[in-house]
């Protein structure tokens, strides 16, 4: 009886240990576990975090090209020329005169050279153009020179030492040229171009297919003709083949000159297609004025930045130039902004007794032009061919 007892009471005296040694136990393989949870999600953390910055501290790498569009995209503040390509309109740019401030970020062996400047003014803001026919009766007294007019006219040349000096001869009436850019890219524009009066200037592509055809039937109608050489635009428009870009040797671009030259004959000079950026670039334009000083040949400058060195260079290098003062289809779409600026033009021929205007063979240009010139003419104006307006600079001696 005694040892049963004392049977059971060891058994209900060890059963409490072996409980806590199992609980122990337990204990320890769950913290174990719960330590292996937390350092395994610690080190996931950790090369997660590594992995973000290694993808923060390595950029994405460019092309060529994706690196190129993203200088371009730097170029300052632009307005759009819109160039005659049939239904396609190909924007150069004409940057706005005031924003030469803003940074361009070019190819490391180009510089665009800086005019000097005779006065400094803020910006001028852009006023709503006017719907104002040109049929209407101009002032007989020189108006004041608007906003639109600083922004649009030509700025005065700078001056430089070794700039050939020239005076401006004023006619008895105000002579105004219109040169009609980009002719034979499109054939039914060149033709309608062709029909205007014969003292319209037309400036054909070198690349205009079929060229020779068209600008000798230009020449049977009396119009004078310019070479339209193709040169690099700020901004992402295709200039053309054999155009003038900043990236080639003196060489190549020598070379795509001649090119154009041979293309077809009877022109008088030679003016840019685009070329805001080539323009402002004085080698370039170094290499196209040499050239053209062998030549009887003229250069006009279409102005299509206020950096460019063109004029300049040209007075340097002893080749006559012009440059232009108004563009009338900008919005060639809309035949009154059309007739507004041939009525800038007007003004600005009273003003200095000459104007040269730019324009394209769009459909309503072509068309606002007939009924334009007639009634310019009879309003006391003449409309002459571009070498008129050239006779009327004089070297001073």
């Amino acid at each position: 009886m005694s040892n049963k007892s004392k049977s059971k009471s060891g058994k209900l005296k060890s059963s409490p240990s072996k409980g806590r040694s199992h609980t122990g136990s337990l204990f320890i393989v769950a913290g174990f576990v719960f330590f292996l949870a937390i350092t395994i999600a610690s080190l996931l953390v950790f090369q997660r975090s590594d992995n973000d910055l290694a993808v923060v501290k390595s950029p994405a790498k460019q092309t060529q090209e994706q690196a190129r569009a993203e200088a371009l995209e730097a170029a300052p503040a632009n307005r759009p020329h819109p160039v005659n390509l049939g239904d396609i309109s190909i924007d150069d740019t004409v940057i706005v005169e005031g924003a030469e401030t803003e940074v361009v970020k070019l190819p490391p062996n180009v510089t665009l050279s800086e005019p000097q400047k005779t006065v400094t003014k803020p910006p001028s803001k852009k006023n709503p153009s006017r719907k104002q026919t040109a049929t209407k009766n101009i002032q007989t007294e020189v108006p004041k020179p608007s906003t639109q007019e600083r922004q649009i006219a030509s700025l005065p040349p700078p001056d430089n030492p070794g700039e050939q000096k020239y005076v401006w001869r004023r006619p008895e009436r105000p002579m105004i040229a219109i040169v009609l850019d980009d002719v034979g890219v499109n054939r039914t524009g060149a033709e309608l171009a062709i029909e205007l009066p014969s003292a319209i200037t037309l400036s054909f592509m070198t690349y205009a297919p079929d060229v020779q055809k068209m600008t000798k039937a230009a020449q049977k109608k009396g119009h004078e003709l310019m070479l339209h050489v193709p040169m690099e635009p700020l901004g992402s428009a295709d200039p053309g083949p054999q155009a003038l870009l900043t990236e080639l040797s003196d060489e190549e671009i020598l070379s795509r000159l001649e090119w154009g030259m041979v293309q077809f004959d009877g022109y008088i000079g030679i003016n840019n297609h685009m070329g805001s950026k080539f323009t402002g670039w004085e080698r370039g334009m170094q290499v196209v004025m040499q050239r053209i000083e062998k030549t009887d040949y003229f250069f006009m400058d279409s102005r299509t930045s206020p950096r460019s060195v063109a004029a300049q260079t040209a007075s340097l290098l002893g080749v006559p130039v012009l440059e232009r003062d108004t563009f009338i289809d900008n919005d060639y779409q809309n035949t009154h902004k059309i007739e507004s600026q041939l009525e800038l033009t007007e003004k600005i021929a009273i003003k200095n007794g000459h104007a040269i205007a730019i324009g394209h063979p769009h459909r309503t240009t072509v068309k606002v032009l007939h009924e334009w010139v007639k009634s310019a003419e009879s309003r006391g104006f003449d409309i002459v061919p571009i070498s008129k307006i050239l006779t009327l600079k004089k070297p001073v001696e």
